[in-house]
């Protein structure tokens, strides 16, 4: 398996060349993506005099790997600005007014060290923004190698405006992009077909033996739908096959209640049981996901059963002997698949199950996930032997997939409003269309008075990757590996004395933040919950009984996108 991921990531550096443009990297689960990209980018950086390598990635649980990856690879300390990990922002950015609104602006990152690690919804919402103090990241990636991991995730009514937005990036601010995953979708292919990629995209091919080497697992799926409680025992049953086992749902209501019932039925007496959630502050991920790697060790003597939504199954490099998932899109069953026998371990294929869980009826807000789930479940009915791992499934998966968004809604790739703009879209708005001059025109009688006639104010305005997505917050956790914590930061924040300082630990404060929606947050502000501790940033910290060292946050609210 090493003696491919080498000749693949060869292969890959021997692409470095390139020009400016748009590529693809596909390359099978646990093939050595993140280090074949991190090779490609800094051999493109030099040959072709680019100024800061970029990486987006769309989950908050596999930036800090990732970034620890390239730290690693490069020798640089965790305090080394060579790299800066931007993943949310703990004060509000948007604040333009005020006593302290300098030193906010000041304190905003500008993405302007050599190499960033951030979230799709970072970089989405910078782009689109019409506020100055975010825009400023945007000139920064101009002359760049901008790497978009697990580009499966990308967010689909966010669609047709990215494939605008990386054309950009690469035929007019002369930057190389490249679209990393082991599922790749066809975004080119989609209504528009507006993805620009570049001559013969794809950086490597693999060859059917090379992928066999990747084999390490089979899906078995089965046909009828099962309970939560039976989807629980059947995790816990697994688990005693195997010793050991991960379970990935579409919800994190049903997270809980699957944990809730390991625990009242006696699991924690044989196995460290962990739950994950984006309720957790990215600390609290990271040791717990270090905690499930020291346990899943060969000589370990304490099992473990881990339940977690879908922030655990693209690029979290870790490794089960089984796997349980709940259905869902293809492309989601074959990343969580890559968490099962990762590296070979288990000379035999180990098993990857999917049972439909019924009434799932917190989908109904979550339209991606549960148009996927259906078109899965429905090929598995219609043939039951099909090979969900092969490109023949997953384009035939892809093709409907879209097909069916687009059926939802027409302009549901264009980024569809509600609300007042209900009706138009991002991209329509965004367009030069003559339509509304004319309107103008018919109905005052004059010429249109101003040169262009984009709404950039009013999508800048109305974007939202996350919908209903508030502020974040900091939240109390104490780091179990250090002893220090978020408190330990605000203090120093208190005590600073230049905006250096400042920025420093604004950035360390990044590790206890946890966004929420505009209902929780709005319950906890009632609550006297989250008080404003810094309001110079505007910092607000929760109070230490709405927080859970098993849950984390307390209320919770369902959500689609899992990265802030």
């Amino acid at each position: 398996m090493n003696r491919v991921r080498s000749a693949i990531s060869n292969r890959c550096v021997r692409q470095s060349g390139r020009d400016a443009g748009i590529y693809r990297l596909s390359v099978p689960t646990g093939g050595g993506k993140t280090l074949c990209s991190l090779r490609f980018a800094l051999h493109n950086a030099l040959e072709q005099h680019r100024k800061r390598i970029i990486y987006v990635i769309p989950y908050l649980s596999i930036t800090s790997q990732t970034a620890a990856v390239i730290r690693r690879m490069l020798d640089l300390s965790k305090d080394d600005l060579t790299l800066l990990e931007h993943y949310s922002t703990v004060q509000n950015e948007d604040a333009d007014d005020g006593p302290s609104s300098s030193r906010r602006k000041l304190a905003a990152e500008r993405w302007d060290s050599p190499i960033i690690v951030t979230t799709m919804v970072q970089f989405l919402e910078s782009v689109m923004s019409a506020n100055g103090t975010k825009l400023r990241k945007f000139h920064n990636m101009a002359d760049s190698v901008v790497i978009f991991d697990e580009i499966q995730s990308l967010p689909t009514n966010c669609i047709h405006l990215f494939n605008e937005i990386v054309d950009f990036l690469a035929y007019v601010m002369n930057s190389t992009v490249v679209l990393c995953t082991a599922t790749q979708p066809k975004l080119e292919a989609t209504a528009r077909q507006n993805l620009l990629l570049a001559p013969n995209p794809d950086l490597v091919s693999v060859s059917d033996s090379e992928r066999e080497v990747f084999h390490r697992v089979d899906i078995k799926a089965c046909s009828k739908p099962v309970s939560i409680d039976d989807f629980a025992g059947a995790v816990l049953e697994k688990a005693r096959e195997n010793g050991n086992c991960l379970a990935i749902v579409n919800l994190k209501s049903e997270a809980r209640k699957i944990y809730k019932w390991l625990l009242q039925n006696g699991a924690s007496e044989e196995f460290e049981v962990i739950h994950l959630s984006t309720s957790m502050c990215g600390r609290h991920r990271c040791n717990k996901i270090a905690r499930m790697c020291e346990y899943l060790r060969p000589k370990s003597s304490r099992p473990v059963i881990c339940v977690s939504t879908q922030l655990i199954e693209a690029g979290i490099d870790i490794s089960f002997a089984c796997v349980v998932r709940a259905m869902a899109g293809l492309s989601s069953i074959i990343q969580a698949a890559g968490r099962c026998n990762r590296n070979g371990e288990f000379v035999e294929p180990k098993s990857v199950y999917v049972y439909e869980i019924q009434n799932e009826q917190g989908l109904a807000a979550l339209p991606e996930i549960k148009i996927g789930r259906d078109i899965t479940f429905g090929m598995i009915q219609n043939n039951p032997a099909i090979d969900l791992q092969s490109q023949d499934a997953l384009d035939r998966y892809y093709s409907q997939y879209f097909k069916e968004l687009s059926a939802k809604a027409a302009n549901w790739l264009d980024y569809p409003f509600h609300g007042e703009l209900q009706g138009r879209s991002a991209y329509e708005m965004l367009k030069n269309d003559n339509s509304d001059r004319q309107e103008y025109e018919q109905r005052n009688g004059k010429a249109y008075p101003w040169v262009l006639n984009y709404y950039f104010r009013s999508v800048g305005e109305n974007f939202h990757v996350i919908p209903n997505a508030a502020q974040s917050i900091v939240v109390p956790y104490v780091d179990e590996s250090t002893g220090g914590g978020a408190q330990e930061l605000l203090d120093e924040l208190s005590n600073s004395r230049n905006i250096t300082d400042s920025i420093r630990i604004l950035r360390k404060l990044q590790d206890y933040s946890v966004a929420l929606f505009d209902r929780d947050f709005k319950t906890l502000d009632e609550q006297g919950a989250i008080p404003t501790v810094d309001a110079e940033f505007g910092i607000r910290l929760l109070n230490p009984g709405y927080y859970d060292d098993g849950f984390g946050v307390k209320p919770n609210a369902e959500q689609g996108f899992l990265a802030l």
